[in-house]
Formats: C-alpha cells, structure tokens, sequence
C-alpha cells in the first residue's frame, strides 16, 4: 500500500510561553491522519485520554496545555529532506 507523508505541528502553552513544534509522519492511504495528530499530541509529554480538556480542545500536562495543531501533507522528496532535520513520530 502507498504512503501519505505529512507534516504535523503540536502547540504548548507552559504559564506565559506558547511555542510551536514541528514533526514528521507518515501513513497508509486510506488512514486517518487526525488520529495520528491527536495521539501525538495526547502522549507528548506522557498524557493519556484521561488528560483532555474538553473547554480548551486539548490535553493537560505538567502544567501545559498541549493542542493538536493539525498537519499538512507533503511530498516524499520534501519527507525525504525534512527528516534529517525534524522528529519522525508514527511512521510505519
């Protein structure tokens, strides 16, 4: 089965400070490519179901919020380049 590459961001907001960060996945077609998000954001700093906050639309942890900012999908030749650079979560 063929690949869809995609580039996903998660948004945290620690007290004052929001940042974004950038990562790299990949998935069959046919998949679901919002679940690969929100699991990555659900688990980046060691959360679980139980942490979303349904009022703000995000999980909860360690003081953070920590929001799935979606993805984008691009090119295996842009995957290629990217993934010296960025994280890969979730690539199968």
């Amino acid at each position: 089965m063929s690949k869809k590459y995609f580039i996903g961001t998660v948004h945290e907001v620690n007290g004052s400070m929001e940042y974004d960060t950038k990562y790299l996945f990949t998935i069959d077609k046919g998949q679901n490519r919002d679940e690969h998000t929100r699991k990555v954001a659900m688990e980046w700093r060691g959360g679980d179901e139980e942490d979303y906050d349904e009022y703000y639309d995000c999980f909860r942890s360690n003081g953070s919020l920590i929001f799935d900012h979606g993805s984008k999908q691009i090119t295996k030749e842009e995957f290629d380049v990217m993934k010296k650079h960025l994280a890969v979560l979730y690539s199968k």
